[in-house]
């Protein structure tokens, strides 16, 4: 078999990374809308019944995350070097993993009310897995890199944005909850709600990596 003919025969498994890429940032869109919902909820019940999709969503994550990595040991000619591939699918898988955990301390607290910063920086944390899907959909093809950067300084936009919110959010926590205990709780949804911005922007910065070396 000649050089080309053992090319083609590897450019299966290289199309498949990108499929895996995408299921795992379609993901990412899953949870972050469930998130939004949550915080926007009525009951506790509903709460409950939107933690449980987190939850499910939070296994499927895991599941892509598993699949890409058996793929990556099986394959002897990857898209990118393995060591991008590993970063970005572990921090996308972080992004989930980071939705699951704010959920669970909802729960854990029983909230029953979330300010508007809190829901303003949650609705940006689902327009920014929006923008990651764009970017990881985009590394399939580098001819399409400023669409990718593009989607990238959105990020980086959205994490700044998500970070004023969450000045705002601790002062007019401090400033107008009373009771000490549920202040605790609320610092604590909202210190976790911004490790999930910094995580996306995390992506962006591994997207923009692996452009570096090959765009």
């Amino acid at each position: 078999m000649n050089f080309a003919g053992l090319l083609k025969y590897f450019i299966p498994k290289e199309k498949k990374f990108y499929a895996m890429f995408n299921q795992a940032a379609e993901n990412t869109i899953e949870a972050s809308a469930a998130l939004e919902k949550l915080f926007n909820s009525p009951s506790l019940e509903e709460r409950r019944t939107i933690g449980l999709a987190i939850k499910a969503i939070e296994k499927k994550g895991d599941e892509f995350t598993n699949q890409i990595f058996e793929v990556l040991n099986q394959s002897f000619i990857t898209p990118f070097d393995r060591e991008d591939i590993n970063e970005l699918t572990s921090t996308i898988d972080d992004v989930v993993d980071l939705i699951y955990s704010v959920s669970g301390k909802v729960e854990i607290y029983r909230c029953t009310q979330f300010s508007s910063f809190m829901k303003e920086m949650v609705a940006l944390i689902h327009q920014g897995c929006l923008q990651i899907k764009v970017a990881v959909g985009g590394l399939d093809d580098f001819k399409n890199s400023h669409k990718v950067l593009k989607s990238c300084k959105e990020l980086n936009k959205l994490e700044s944005r998500i970070d004023e919110y969450y000045h705002m959010a601790i002062s007019s926590l401090f400033e107008n909850e009373k009771d000490p205990i549920e202040l605790i709780k609320q610092k604590e949804i909202i210190q976790n709600i911004e490790k999930i911005a910094n995580k996306i922007e995390d992506v962006s910065d591994v997207v923009k990596t692996i452009l570096v070396k090959y765009a």
